[in-house]
């Protein structure tokens, strides 16, 4: 049934660990999504945007028909029930903030939708959670592994959060 997907979820406003379990069974839950596999929670450090507490940050591994956009809007809906707010501050704190990182074999160029996620190969807090749900994930196009990416990405300030 469809293709791997890979779903990267953060949060850092709230009960920020309460809402990315959460939103793993919602994610688990849309029509036409088949679960593969659920990472580990981290605890990473914010990049950019203003002073911030850190993230609870994992990603989920899903098969699923649904086109790109399609999925982005159902995500999004997600977003919308966990009190997302968009106020167009880049990296500003969140409630929840899902993002497709990887779709296997595909690339997506829209004006508000990329895929891979544009900033992946640089953020450890995306990667790590990736591999671990995704071990064979290539980059597409290029076909590099994103788990030979880790031991470059310098942004660290990921740890597993227990």
């Amino acid at each position: 049934m469809g293709r791997a997907v890979v779903i990267g979820l953060g949060a850092n406003l709230g009960d920020a660990r309460g809402t990315v379990l959460r939103a793993f069974d919602e994610i688990e839950g849309l029509p036409l999504v088949e679960a593969l596999a659920r990472s580990r929670l981290y605890r990473t450090t914010p990049v950019g945007g203003p002073p911030q507490d850190d993230y609870v940050n994992a990603a989920v591994a899903i098969r699923t028909t649904l086109p790109p956009r399609e999925l982005l809007a159902r995500l999004q809906e997600i977003e919308l029930r966990h009190g997302r707010k968009r106020r167009g501050i880049a990296d500003e704190p969140r409630t929840l903030d899902l993002d497709i990182l990887w779709i296997e074999g595909e690339r997506v160029d829209e004006p508000d939708l990329v895929v891979p996620h544009p900033r992946l190969w640089d953020r450890a807090f995306a990667l790590v959670p990736l591999v671990e749900v995704a071990p064979h994930a290539r980059e597409p196009g290029t076909g590099r592994l994103y788990a030979d990416r880790l031991a470059e990405v310098t942004d660290g300030g990921v740890w597993l959060l227990e």
